[in-house]
Formats: structure tokens, C-alpha cells, sequence
């Protein structure tokens, strides 16, 4: 439900801000999180994104806020030691509250965040440019090697088992079997494509087994439009929304930017004809993140990056379809079988990365000996 202007701007007042006169609209189009874009009408000199979080998917807002500020905090440290002096540029700034916090709980014991707004900048919801894959694969890859040396124990898990990719084959077997025999007999196909690309879930379960790969403080929400890219050279300038920080591993982030950046097509796109991985999006991403984090992966973080993609592919295929089992009680859908369209898009997805992997996995061995 929207918020009014007048709720937003008592909102507002609890933080430390100097304006006295603020407007407001909603910012963004993100799915868990309601964004708002404050603007200082007093003088015009400033402007804010307010956030409120999703206490519903979040279970520990303060966990969330410690999370945030402890990274970019730490990242501050750096940039400043490497002598820094604009870092407000390219780091988050989340503005104190009145009393001394980075959150403001209101009357509903909703947690309220207020940062500064990055001027002369621009987000998008689709990867339209091999610059914009580059560029937004750079930010992150920057993001992780900036908290490469930051203790993992420090950080809390703000969404338990959100990548435990067993957990989420034991929660599709349960919904399978309590489904409708009407839902069950439309996804038949789908079902059987969950069997036949299994293993994925063993690879996965022998890299966890093996310690092979190791714990990071990782974003966990690497879309395209979680970066600010500059108006005028498509920059980039900052990686946001910083709520799923938490420690993980860098093939869920890498796996997760293949998945968002290189298809074509929305991911509920109906006409799966259209969804593919594009090879020239993929070496764009993977030669901007890797710029950055050649030096920080190890062996086998490198050899896995492109299990990463088709890891995360499935997992997402597997959660849109357990929704659609327990009759869409978590995604928000449109119309009775959105979730299995999603569904059938995502396996598109993942037979196209397959069938694509040795290219991929070439381009990243060329890129890793640079």
C-alpha cells in the first residue's frame, strides 16, 4: 500500500537533514523494498532515496541496516587510505538519524532508511549496451574486491539458506506433492526438466562438501539497476541497494548478473524463442568483473564461474515453479500461470547458457590470464 505524501515527509524529519520543506514520489521498480525519491524543495540542493524495509522478507531489519553501513563503511576506510578524497561519489551515504542510528522505526516498527541521491545519473531495468554489461560488471566486481578482506563472522545472515540450493529442491518436493493434479499436469515438462539438469544440484552440493569455494561478504542482488550509471558516459558510479549484503559466495553474484544481464528478453517473457544467452553481453560482464577480481578469485572460484550461472538459472527456475505449486503465494503474478511462464523462461535460459558454456568458459580462461 502507497504511502501518503504527509507520512513520508514526518519520515523524513527524523533524520538529520537541513531542509524544512521536502516532496516526494515513488522511486524505482523494485519487487520487496518501497522506494522514495525526497527532494529539499527549501533550496533544491539536495535530494534523498528513502527506503522502507520489507520486514515481511527481512525478519531482522536491524540486521539488514548493521549490514549496509558496516560495508560501506569499511569500503570508506579504503577508499579514503587510498587517498579519496570525493568518495561520496562512488560509496552510498546513509544519513543519521536524529537520535544517532542509520534507521528510523516508526509507530509500525517499520525500518525506515534515508541515503543520498547520486546526481546526474541513471539506472536501467535491461542491459541494452555492452558498455552498460561492462561497466555495471565492473561496480560489482569492485563492490566484492573492496570487502575482500572484510571478516565474513561480522556480518550477519539477513536471509537464511537465500542460496541453499538443496533446501530449495526440498521445498519443490514438498510443494510438488501437495499440488493441484491440474497445476502438477501443466508443469509435467517442467518437471522433468528439473530432473534432467540435477546436476546441478550435485556439482553444487560436492563444491559445498569440499570447501573449495570460499566465504565472501557478496551482494546477493547483482541486477543492472542496483548500479547508478553516469548520464553522460555510462559510467558507472555506485553499487546500491546494499539489504542482502551478507556473507556467500561469488558464483551466486556472477551466476546472478549472467542470469539478469544477458537475455534479451524480460524474464517472464512468454515466447521463450527469444530467450538466449547473448555471448557478446556475457564477455562484456565477465571482462569487467574479472578486472577487477582477477586477483582476489582463487583457482576454483574461477574454473566454477560459469556453474555459477547455470546454478543460479536453475535455482530460480526451481523457485518460480514451487510458487506456482503453492498456488502463488509468494511472487506477485499477473494471471494464474505466470509463474510457470517465468518458469519456462528461465529453463530456456539455462538450456541456452549449456549449450553456450564452452564458449563462455574459454572467454573466461583468456580473460584470467590477463
Amino acid at each position: 500500500m502507497e504511502i501518503g505524501v504527509e507520512e513520508i515527509k514526518k519520515v523524513v524529519e527524523n533524520f538529520d537533514v537541513k531542509g524544512s520543506s521536502f516532496s516526494s514520489r515513488k522511486f524505482g521498480n523494485g519487487h520487496i523494498n518501497d522506494s522514495y525519491l525526497i527532494e529539499d524543495n527549501s533550496d533544491g540542493a539536495e535530494k534523498f532515496i528513502l527506503r522502507k524495509i520489507n520486514k515481511y522478507v527481512f525478519k531482522n531489519p536491524d540486521a539488514v541496516v548493521n549490514n549496509s553501513v558496516k560495508a560501506v563503511n569499511h569500503i570508506r576506510e579504503k577508499l579514503l587510505a587510498e587517498g579519496v578524497k570525493n568518495y561520496y561519489d562512488f560509496l552510498l551515504t546513509f544519513i543519521q538519524t536524529k537520535t544517532g542510528g542509520f534507521a528510523f522505526v516508526d509507530k509500525n516498527s517499520d525500518y525506515w532508511c534515508l541515503t543520498k541521491f547520486f546526481a546526474d545519473s541513471y539506472t536501467v531495468d535491461f542491459v541494452e549496451t555492452e558498455k552498460q554489461a561492462y561497466e555495471a560488471a565492473k561496480a560489482f566486481g569492485k563492490f566484492q574486491k573492496q570487502l575482500a578482506d572484510a571478516d565474513p563472522n561480522e556480518f550477519e545472515i539477513v536471509i537464511p539458506d537465500f542460496h541453499n540450493l538443496s533446501k530449495r529442491i526440498s521445498a519443490y518436493e514438498k510443494a510438488a506433492e501437495n499440488a493441484s493434479d491440474e497445476r502438477k499436469e501443466k508443469a509435467a515438462e517442467e518437471m522433468k526438466t528439473v530432473d534432467d539438469f540435477f546436476r546441478i544440484v550435485e556439482k553444487n552440493n560436492s563444491l559445498n562438501e569440499s570447501l573449495s569455494i570460499p566465504l565472501r561478504i557478496t551482494h546477493n542482488d547483482t541486477k543492472i539497476n542496483n548500479v547508478m550509471l553516469d548520464n553522460k558516459t555510462d559510467a558507472a558510479h555506485c553499487v546500491i541497494d546494499l539489504d542482502t549484503v551478507m556473507p556467500g559466495s561469488v558464483l551466486s553474484d556472477f551466476g546472478d548478473m549472467v542470469r539478469t544481464f544477458t537475455s534479451p528478453a524480460e524474464e517472464d517473457e512468454r515466447d521463450v524463442s527469444k530467450v538466449k544467452m547473448r555471448l557478446n553481453i556475457f564477455k562484456s560482464l565477465a571482462a569487467g568483473y574479472l578486472e577487477e577480481m582477477n586477483g582476489i578469485l582463487t583457482p576454483s572460484e574461477k574454473e566454477n564461474l560459469v556453474f555459477g550461472a547455470e546454478m543460479i538459472v536453475y535455482e530460480q527456475a526451481v523457485r518460480f515453479l514451487t510458487d506456482f505449486f503453492n498456488n502463488d503465494m509468494y511472487y506477485k503474478t499477473e494471471y494464474p500461470e505466470h509463474n510457470l511462464v517465468r518458469t519456462k523462461n528461465q529453463f530456456a535460459l539455462l538450456k541456452s547458457i549449456t549449450e553456450q558454456s564452452g564458449e563462455m568458459e574459454k572467454i573466461v580462461t583468456s580473460l584470467s590470464a590477463n
